[in-house]
């Protein structure tokens, strides 16, 4: 399994990722113009299976209503961030970048725990605190944290939905339980590791 990363150009700079598998692949928060994600498809020569949001912030679901049509595949989120779709145009007017449409839930993972799509298999993490909805998607010993966990900090909790007291509870209970050496692809900054967040992270309760 292959993880490409993509930085995208507006003005949150979140990292959306591309899960290859052979020649198939998954799209995780997509949150630039649906054209640089294309573009980076066409270049892979990959079949798209699906379309993961770690949670409904804009900034991660940006595209995912244009690439649901082109690629006819499902859009996979908690219904528990349902509200976050609602307010996507608004966001997009507020902060002045284009508007593709709202996604709609294919497939809630609200009560699931795994899922099986296409060629892939992946645990969920349901790790609440920065939205009510937000989850973790674990490939083996891969771990896609969205806005739950970052490089030596954690995701903002002051926006509707948030709570640190629960967000710390959720890493400490869902992700700290993973061995040191799972490699953590965030929303935002750099790649790190469960073992390094675990020892340097100032924002974690052990």
């Amino acid at each position: 399994m292959i993880v490409i990363q993509h930085r995208s150009s507006t003005v949150f700079q979140e990292n959306v990722y591309i899960v290859k598998n052979n020649n198939f692949a998954l799209i995780i928060d997509p949150g630039d113009h649906p054209e640089k994600i294309t573009a980076r498809i066409e270049k892979e020569n990959c079949k798209v299976q699906g379309i993961l949001a770690t949670h409904g912030h804009a900034d991660h679901i940006l595209a995912a209503s244009r690439l649901c049509e082109i690629y006819s595949c499902p859009f996979i989120m908690s219904r528990i961030d349902s509200k976050w779709l609602a307010e996507l145009k608004n966001m997009c007017e507020h902060f002045q970048i284009p508007y593709y449409g709202t996604p709609a839930i294919d497939i809630d993972i609200t009560l699931k725990n795994m899922l099986e799509l296409g060629d892939f298999s992946f645990d969920i993490l349901h790790t609440p605190g920065h939205t009510k909805g937000s989850v973790c998607f674990l490939f083996d010993h891969i771990l896609f944290t969205g806005d739950t966990l970052f490089h030596h900090s954690i995701g903002r909790t002051d926006l509707p939905g948030g709570d640190m007291q629960e967000l710390q509870g959720s890493i400490k209970d869902k992700l700290l339980s993973l061995p040191d050496d799972t490699r953590i692809y965030p929303g935002h900054l750099k790649m790190t590791t469960i073992g390094e967040e675990r020892s340097h992270n100032p924002f974690i309760v052990l």
